[in-house]
């Protein structure tokens, strides 16, 4: 049975901590990640698991709470962002290495994008703390990143489920972490709520749920732990403990499956 994973890890606010149990799952089943792509929060959650830090990326989010977060967010008086993210950036660096991907134990490619061209921006090589914090940068809400001539945002907005970028090697396992799944009709009817920022936010919700359909529908996945994009909180990072229990959960469901279907 092939046991050598590939893995992504997509966009998807708090709902990517639950990324964190399902590489816990995937490793307690004897899966080996040899590469990682990610996005977002799962940019974040992928490159510790390159670096081999998830135990402490783990013990970061178990210890935060709500308060802390607060605390963490530096705002800002800006036209363009609300938060500056320098204060995020700094507790994040007590677990993140200081290093360049390309040193990394493992390849990584981290997505971004560039407003400036409105194109995806992908990065394989350079410094590891400052392409995470430019892959979370949602606009609005985070400061953008200048690098290399390009103004950076979250790469959710371009490839929230970068399975093309990975890198592959031959009798591996492509593996998804998709916690912005397709929308799950029964927890919506379409009608509540229905206010300009919550217009907004669904019709965001739309287009990153149909970018990752049509990634798979590319390069389809062996297994997919998936969430739809509308089950769970967004913000709901005080709540790492059951979040993480339920990726390890439902990964392992997931592996019962594929190995079923062997």
């Amino acid at each position: 049975m092939k046991k050598d994973v590939a893995l992504v890890c997509s966009s998807g606010s708090s709902r990517g901590l639950t990324q964190i149990g399902a590489i816990e799952a995937l490793i307690d089943r004897g899966y080996r990640i040899h590469a990682v792509a990610g996005c977002s929060i799962g940019a974040i959650v992928g490159s510790m698991c390159a670096a081999g830090k998830m135990q402490e990326l783990k013990d970061f989010f178990l210890s935060m709470s709500l308060q802390q977060m607060f605390r963490l967010s530096d705002f800002s008086v800006h036209a363009d962002y609300i938060i500056k993210g320098s204060r995020l950036l700094e507790a994040f660096s007590n677990i993140v290495p200081d290093m360049r991907i390309e040193d990394l134990p493992m390849p990584l490619s981290l997505v971004a994008t560039d407003i400036r061209s409105g194109r995806e921006a992908v990065f394989r090589e350079g410094e590891l703390a400052k392409l995470i914090r430019a892959s979370f940068s949602l606009p609005v809400i985070f400061q953008p990143v200048e690098h290399e001539g390009m103004l950076l945002v979250d790469g959710g907005i371009t490839n929230p489920l970068p399975l093309n970028r990975v890198a592959r090697k031959e009798g591996d396992l492509l593996v998804a972490l998709n916690v912005s799944a397709p929308i799950d009709v029964n927890k919506t009817d379409g009608t509540q709520n229905r206010h300009a920022f919550s217009l907004l936010d669904r019709v965001s919700d739309i287009m990153i749920v149909q970018n990752g359909e049509l990634m798979k529908q590319l390069c389809p996945p062996d297994m997919e732990m998936r969430i739809a994009i509308n089950d769970l909180g967004t913000y709901d990072y005080d709540k790492a403990d059951s979040l993480i229990a339920l990726g390890y959960k439902l990964m392992s469901q997931e592996i019962d499956r594929y190995e079923s279907a062997c």
